[in-house]
């Protein structure tokens, strides 16, 4: 597959970043041969992948989302900005989802929060996540999922910087639980 079909528009420059966040910087020279290994980072065949890389690579320096230096060889060293890691940050709250198991452990997970109407804003696009990601809204600000999402609530809270108005719960029994297991699909 061309790396064209593989990566849409703003995908190749958001897998990019995570790669750099993860790798924390690249060292490699576009001349060959070390341009290879980032080549194949990102299966690029032929030299019009190879020119979108580049160029997706420009991109991001021009919006200093990474920094890109030579030094006195000509070897290139990206690294990633302040910015960048904040870019990361939305890309990996946009993409987060809750892993469904296999089989329910039984256990339900009780997410609460009372978030102060200043944070508003915090509180609503919070309350739309945990929708989004599937939890069950038992009553005004009170979501249930029976699936393990601590880490993901976490971050939902880190994002939103709202975590010392968030509870997490971990709880056996739900008093007629047949709505939820119905909703989530559970036997």
């Amino acid at each position: 597959m061309e790396m064209k079909g593989k990566y849409s528009k703003g995908e190749l420059a958001k897998e990019i970043l995570k790669g750099l966040a993860i790798g924390g910087f690249i060292a490699a020279c576009f001349v060959a041969p070390n341009f290879a290994q980032v080549a194949k980072m990102f299966n690029t065949k032929g030299s019009k992948d190879k020119k979108r890389l580049q160029r997706s690579l420009n991109n991001l320096n021009k919006y200093k989302l990474v920094e890109i230096s030579y030094d006195k060889k000509g070897e290139q060293t990206i690294k990633i900005t302040e910015d960048g890691k904040k870019r990361i940050l939305k890309y990996d709250y946009q993409d987060l989802k809750i892993n469904i198991p296999k089989k329910w452990d039984g256990v339900w997970r009780l997410v609460i929060f009372d978030i102060p109407e200043v944070r508003k804003t915090a509180r609503d696009a919070m309350t739309f996540k945990l929708q989004e990601m599937g939890f069950y809204l038992l009553q005004k600000s009170v979501f249930i999922s029976p699936y393990e999402c601590k880490n993901e609530v976490d971050f939902i809270c880190e994002y939103f910087k709202v975590g010392d108005f968030v509870n997490y719960l971990v709880i056996k029994k739900v008093e007629d639980d047949s709505r939820l297991k119905k909703y989530f699909g559970l036997k």
